[in-house]
């Protein structure tokens, strides 16, 4: 009743899992692209989001960008192999952490200010992990997958503030 019949399915299977893994990682994302841009726009929003929340300082919005990783890495991973997000629970942590060193006068606002930076950075992380594991199923490359991502977020900047 043994069946070895299967052992040229398994070999087409194998092949066709390589040559996945040969387009996904065909291009490359460098790291310094990555750093970069992930520095750029800390910079940016630590500059600007003091302005609209006087309650959250800048050093609060920075402290936020240096936590995010830590937490946004849990919740991509988890995302990858689930398609379930927990980024809302990334905003909350967020908000729990600012609004108890703010304290006082200012405490709830800059605690929401600061789970709207860090529920930015999850649902954006947690999106483009999606992305890429449909960009791993479908055969393309990460770097079009990322690009895709780059230029949805960029017009949502623009559409969304127009829409009200």
């Amino acid at each position: 009743m043994c069946n070895n019949n299967n052992k040229p399915n398994n070999l087409l299977i194998i092949k066709e899992v390589q040559e996945q893994d040969e387009i996904f990682l065909k291009d490359r994302i460098s790291s310094w692209v990555v750093a970069s841009g992930y520095v750029g726009l800390a910079a940016i929003s630590t500059a600007t989001v003091p302005f609209i929340f006087p309650a959250l300082k800048w050093y609060l919005v920075l402290s936020s960008y240096i936590l995010a990783p830590a937490l946004v890495f849990c919740n991509s991973y988890g995302t990858g192999l689930t398609d379930g997000s927990l980024a809302s629970t990334d905003g909350k942590i967020g908000l729990f952490i600012i609004a108890s060193v703010v304290g006082g006068n200012g405490c709830v606002a800059a605690g929401v200010a600061a789970c709207g930076v860090m529920l930015s950075i999850a649902s954006t992380t947690s999106d483009l992990m999606q992305n890429f594991e449909t960009g791993y199923l479908t055969p393309s490359s990460a770097k079009s997958m990322f690009v895709s991502q780059l230029i949805g977020t960029s017009m949502g900047c623009v559409i969304a503030p127009l829409r009200f």
